[in-house]
């Protein structure tokens, strides 16, 4: 495949940062909407396909902030 041109990784890299972002951003809120439900079914709250779902989408804020932020760091690998 093709590398992009500098200036095209970098908007991608600055793209994959503010999903990164946002996504993290998302689930800060809604750990207030889990804290809520611990609050009122105890354990069994956490213990959802919910709770597992969020953290799947953890890794995945971070691996768009990971890959963002080598992106504009301008560093051709990605798996170093």
């Amino acid at each position: 495949m093709a590398q992009l041109p500098p200036f095209t990784r970098r908007i991608v890299g600055m793209m994959n940062m503010l999903a990164g972002f946002m996504l993290l951003g998302a689930l800060a809120l809604r750990m207030g909407v889990t804290y809520l439900a611990y609050q009122q079914a105890g354990m069994a709250a956490l213990y959802n396909r919910q709770f597992f779902v969020s953290m799947l989408l953890l890794v995945g804020a971070m691996l768009l902030l990971r890959f963002g932020w080598r992106m504009l760091r301008r560093k051709n690998n990605l798996i170093d």
